[in-house]
């Protein structure tokens, strides 16, 4: 049997076992995670969400699937598309390239930030009606134009710049050096440090790195034990994000038209709540990664114990990624400008900071 064909007959069973259509109004829905369990999106964020939503007894349950055993990273939107599954959590955003182009936003460097606050940045950035193109908003532009429902997940912790080793002392240390990146912005800002990027997803960067195929990557620490890295990263800076991974639960319009008003209401709430209690958890995770990694033997160097040289380096590393993203996007028609600038504000007004060159470039000093 071909894939299109496996689709849709997939697609044809589940609407027969859902209702009409595979409409959510039937009481079981397929809810699907590209990552398993042991990473905080998948045990401490959809499993809370799926107990949520089924004590408040609303007439709605799930079938759970993880790590990709249904939908893999970056299909999910075909997925919800095709009826195989009716929620993604999470839609892994930054997988599908050239499909969402501004919720990359995130991922733009920042300073004094965690989690928390980008959780609660992207809700009001979600929430907000401030015109981005075209009488749309950013929920519009990257959401409801294409027939989808989305809320938060946790973001990730900041992302750091961390090694298998070798000491990044100065801007000498990283020119060449392969390191891993999960997006196209990461891309833009290793290019920026002198890097050389190597494009593949956590999941698979395992054995580059065990290999020195990779002898680096950008990842949150708090996302070092979903993927086996404690062992392997030995050397890292902070003080300075590499910016915040953020993705949505997500469904289609039509599966949202489909619940009723109390179902709606309630999912609407839930979805809030648990995108927030995520934030907290993976914060307080981000330190306790940390901690145990440093006792055994990884080293943490705070930017600002780094040379003149290199703090100067990787802040204009920095700015120049904010505003190559932005140029790159507005050359393809894309509002990237607007969102940028709506996207600092909101960090700035809850206490974080952007680089310098950027806040000139936007002219937001």
């Amino acid at each position: 049997m071909n894939n299109t064909l496996f689709r849709l007959t997939v697609a044809g069973l589940l609407a027969g076992s859902l209702g009409v259509a595979g409409t959510a109004s039937a009481e079981t829905l397929r809810i699907s995670s590209g990552v398993g369990q042991q990473h905080f999106w998948g045990g401490e964020h959809m499993d809370p969400f799926i107990e949520a939503i089924e004590a408040a007894d609303i007439g709605i349950d799930f079938e759970a699937y993880y790590s990709g055993s249904l939908v893999t990273p970056g299909q999910e939107l075909g997925g919800l598309r095709d009826g195989i599954i009716h929620v993604a959590a999470p839609l892994l955003a930054p997988y599908h390239e050239g499909r969402f182009p501004l919720s990359d936003v995130t991922q733009l460097p920042t300073l004094e930030t965690n989690s928390e606050l980008v959780t609660d940045a992207l809700l009001e950035l979600m929430d907000s009606e401030q015109e981005l193109k075209d009488g749309k908003s950013f929920y519009e532009y990257e959401l409801g134009e294409k027939g989808i429902r989305g809320w938060p997940v946790g973001a990730t912790s900041a992302y750091s710049l961390a090694t298998t080793g070798i000491e990044l002392k100065e801007p000498s240390d990283i020119k060449g050096l392969p390191i891993r990146a999960g997006s196209p912005l990461h891309t833009i800002l290793l290019e920026e440090l002198g890097a050389t990027p190597v494009t593949m997803t956590s999941a698979d960067s395992y054995e580059a790195l065990s290999r020195n195929t990779v002898e680096g990557t950008i990842l949150s620490v708090a996302d070092w034990p979903s993927y086996s890295f404690e062992d392997l990263l030995e050397y890292a800076i902070t003080g300075i994000s590499m910016g915040h991974w953020e993705s949505y639960l997500a469904m289609t319009e039509e599966t949202w038209q489909g619940l009723t008003e109390e179902q709606r209401e309630t999912w609407d709430r839930i979805a809030r709540e648990i995108a927030m209690e995520n934030a907290r958890y993976i914060d307080e995770r981000e330190i306790t990664v940390r901690q145990k990694t440093s006792e055994e033997g990884t080293t943490f160097v705070q930017i600002e114990d780094l040379s003149e040289d290199m703090q100067a380096h990787m802040s204009n590393a920095a700015s120049q990624t904010w505003i190559r993203w932005i140029e790159q996007l507005e050359s393809n028609g894309h509002p990237a400008k607007a969102a940028a600038r709506q996207w600092a504000e909101l960090i700035m007004a809850r206490g974080g900071q952007i680089p310098e060159g950027a806040a000139e470039y936007l002219q937001l000093n």
